[in-house]
């Protein structure tokens, strides 16, 4: 009787034992089921607003010409050096300015009445002409309008999608009003379409532009990757389900009070989608951005939990106990991926000093110029290639800041050395080597601003940790920078991979 007792005894508390583990592993999976789908929400919203911060970025490289070209014609204008009188020494003028710059297809110089000066981008040279009123619709377009009747001057004004003059085919304008002209830009819209295309929308995707006149410019990998273009109430009444998508998105967001970098969901047709939009950089973007993406797209970046099946007894146990350690190590990975130091940008002066008075270390390098070379006095590759290297390796590392304008021992030399004729150059500079030796999708991960400090002005670049490796191409080469402790050092081919993984370990 004791052995049997001490049997049933032995049996209650391995049953006991057993629907314990049994229930601890179905609590356990519940709670990674409801866990995972928070981090889904979480991880869906990263890489919506990662897209569009490259698309943004994308986009103010490619725009930030037209505001800084129409800047240089405002002071020519104030200087007297533009005499539409004279159309050839305006062309040797402003050919120089803009040839470089392929987007920029055409230049118009618009006075208040009289004919306007035009010149255009033909296939291997420009052309001038002079527009009169009766082959000119300069004046009947929304970007002269505004220049020149809005009680509120803005230093740029885009158009809608309209006919270029001289051209004769589709593009937006950019213009701004002068003292006694009205300058503008254009730009093609083929050319504004293959460049969108190079976008990163998502499978099924929408890019979305949406303008002040209320028409929205959309694109989608299905069409072909051309920009259509519709009217807010054509969207609303349309059968296309492209156009029903966009119109459902926009009530959407008008129903979430139209705010800028908040991503939200909404359901058409039984799918989820998701939805956000940034808001039109004020002289240089000619409208808000949005994309508009399904939640299957974004959910091959994610790996869920299995649906719930039956399991007999001892599956259960083991699948769960199972799914308890692989989403164990799963959630451990992934917090030692985020959980890693966010750097903090110096917001204020005296916190700028502070972070100069410390010196250099593993995520601060001081550059006394970004393209003059001190000793030989002149710009030099070298030099720009030495700043670039540590931008890359803070990209692959752990992120980190890079001051430009600092000699090594801390003293502040400022920007004058780098001889550039103004701010918006230097700007201009900077974002033109990134987009040639790094890569334009890398763009959000790179901050950068002009900073005063005391009476001297330093540029401060912050690097944030990129989860993709980059590398410096210079040529034909393609090199991989780490930053080991305050020195960068490169990694040979064979052994990115290996870094790569012991980096997310």
């Amino acid at each position: 009787m004791n052995s049997h007792k001490q049997g049933r005894h032995l049996k209650n508390t391995l049953n006991i034992t057993v629907v314990f583990l049994v229930l601890t592993g179905i609590a356990a999976v519940s709670w990674i089921t409801i866990r995972e789908f928070r981090v889904q929400q979480s991880v869906y919203t990263s890489i919506l607003q990662q897209k569009l911060n490259a698309t943004r970025s994308q986009f103010r490289m490619y725009l930030t010409p037209f505001p800084n070209y129409l800047h240089t014609l405002h002071q020519w204008e104030k200087s007297g050096m533009l005499d539409l009188e004279d159309p050839a020494s305006l062309e040797n003028l402003i050919i120089p300015l803009v040839d470089s710059t392929p987007q920029v297809a055409s230049v118009y110089l618009v006075p208040a009445s009289g004919p306007a000066f035009c010149l255009v981008r033909t296939a291997d040279s420009w052309q001038s002409m002079m527009l009169d009123d009766n082959n000119s619709e300069c004046r009947r377009q929304t970007w002269y309008l505004h220049s020149v009747e809005e009680e509120v001057i803005k230093p740029v004004h885009w158009s809608g999608y309209v006919f270029l003059p001289g051209l004769g085919e589709a593009g937006l304008i950019a213009g701004a009003p002068g003292d006694s002209l009205v300058m503008g830009l254009g730009m093609l819209e083929n050319d504004l379409d293959q460049f969108t295309a190079d976008s990163p929308i998502t499978e099924n995707g929408i890019l979305i532009r949406r303008y002040e006149d209320g028409n929205v410019a959309w694109l989608t990998p299905k069409y072909d990757n051309r920009m259509n273009i519709n009217s807010s109430e054509e969207l609303l009444i349309s059968s296309l389900p492209e156009h029903q998508i966009i119109g459902r998105a926009l009530m959407a967001w008008g129903e979430k009070g139209r705010l800028y970098e908040k991503p939200f969901q909404f359901r058409r047709n039984g799918e989820t989608w998701w939805c956000s939009f940034f808001p039109a950089i004020d002289g240089t973007d000619p409208g808000e951005l949005g994309l508009i993406a399904p939640a299957s797209d974004l959910g091959h970046r994610l790996k869920t939990v299995t649906g719930w099946v039956t399991w007999i007894f001892a599956a259960v146990l083991g699948l769960a106990m199972l799914a308890v350690v692989v989403q164990a190590f799963d959630y451990s990975r992934k917090w030692r991926r985020f959980s890693r130091r966010r750097l903090r940008r110096p917001r204020t002066e005296d916190d700028l000093a502070v972070l100069i008075q410390q010196g250099e270390s593993d995520q601060v390098e001081f550059k006394s110029t970004m393209r003059w070379n001190l000793h030989a006095d002149k710009p030099g590759k070298e030099i720009e290639k030495a700043w670039l290297k540590s931008v890359v390796a803070y990209l692959n590392t752990d992120g980190g800041f890079l001051l430009i304008g600092v000699a090594d021992d801390g003293e502040i030399l400022g920007l004058e050395n780098d001889k550039f004729q103004n701010e918006d150059k230097l700007l201009l500079h900077f974002d033109n080597l990134i987009k040639q030796h790094i890569g334009l999708e890398f763009a959000s991960y790179i901050k950068a601003e002009i900073r005063t400090q005391g009476d001297q002005q330093v540029f401060l670049v912050a690097c944030d940790r990129c989860p993709e490796p980059v590398y410096l191409k210079i040529g034909e080469a393609e090199d991989f920078f780490i930053r080991m402790g305050p020195s960068t050092r490169s990694l040979p081919g064979s052994r990115v991979m290996d870094y790569l993984k012991e980096r997310e370990g």
